[in-house]
C-alpha cells in the first residue's frame, strides 16, 4: 500500500518535470530543487510526512522565503498523529533546528 501511495505522490511532479519545468527554466532558489527534494521526501519519509515537507518547502520557495542548501530531513521516527502539520519545516527557525539533528 505504502509504494502506491508513493507512487500517486511522485506522478504529478515526474508530469511537472518533463512538462512545465523545461518552460519555466532552472530558478530555484534551493539545493535541490523543489521538484528534487519532493520526490527524495516522500521516498524518504513516506507519502503523508513527504507530504508535508513538500508542502512546507514549496511554501518556503516563495517570495521572501529561504534559499540555499536545504536537505531533506528524515522525519520517519516523529509522530504527530492530530497535528501532520508539524512535520512540515515552515520557516527559517524550522530549518535551523533540523539541521542542528
Amino acid at each position: 500500500m505504502s509504494r502506491i501511495a508513493k507512487a500517486l505522490m511522485k506522478a504529478p511532479i515526474h508530469v511537472y518535470r518533463y512538462t512545465f519545468k523545461p518552460l519555466v527554466g532552472g530558478q530555484c532558489r534551493h539545493w535541490p530543487t523543489c521538484s528534487e527534494y519532493a520526490l527524495e521526501a516522500i521516498e524518504l519519509n513516506g507519502a503523508w510526512r513527504g507530504f508535508w515537507l513538500m508542502l512546507s518547502r514549496f511554501l518556503r520557495c516563495g517570495p521572501g522565503g529561504t534559499h540555499g542548501v536545504d536537505p531533506v530531513p528524515d522525519i520517519r521516527l516523529e509522530r504527530h498523529v492530530f497535528a501532520p502539520w508539524r512535520y512540515g519545516r515552515w520557516g527559517q527557525k524550522n530549518q535551523a533546528a533540523a539541521s542542528e539533528d
